[in-house]
């Protein structure tokens, strides 16, 4: 390398800059950033109202839109939207549509990802549920005996 001195120079200037930038970061604390936080409840009743589907999309039809093709995993939007309405949203692509000429394509999808508070909520309720029954049996044994 023909200017050593240069590059050692530069990296730990953007190594100083980094350490900069990362110590001025403020830092949030958690209930201010969140409010309105309260527990998830009756999950499995809401939960049991889903329907999960297996689907393709018409890659044929709307091949402009660049969809994944094969089989999906998933859930009808119109199906979701009763129970939790904040976990469907408006999703929009852009194509073609001739020369200097583009057109949006909106659909609804599903926020997968925001099911997973709530499944864990209904394990929760469930398993208060097992361990209620197990006390049930429990006494009902010794009662028998």
């Amino acid at each position: 390398m023909k200017y050593p001195l240069i590059f050692k120079g530069s990296l730990l200037g953007l190594l100083l800059t980094a350490c900069a930038i990362t110590v001025n970061a403020q830092k949030i604390e958690e209930r201010e950033l969140k409010v309105n936080v309260d527990k998830i409840g009756h999950s499995t009743e809401q939960l049991k109202k889903l329907e999960p589907v297996t689907f393709q999309y018409d890659t044929k039809k709307y091949n402009y839109l660049k969809l994944p093709a094969g089989q999906q995993y998933g859930f009808l939007a119109s199906n979701v939207q009763p129970e939790f309405p904040g976990m469907v949203y408006e999703n929009s692509k852009s194509y073609p549509a001739g020369k200097n000429d583009s057109k949006i394509m909106r659909y609804n999808e599903v926020e997968t990802a925001q099911l997973i508070p709530v499944l864990v909520a209904a394990i929760k309720e469930q398993q208060a549920q097992i361990e209620l029954l197990k006390k049930e049996v429990n006494l009902l044994k010794e009662k028998s005996k």
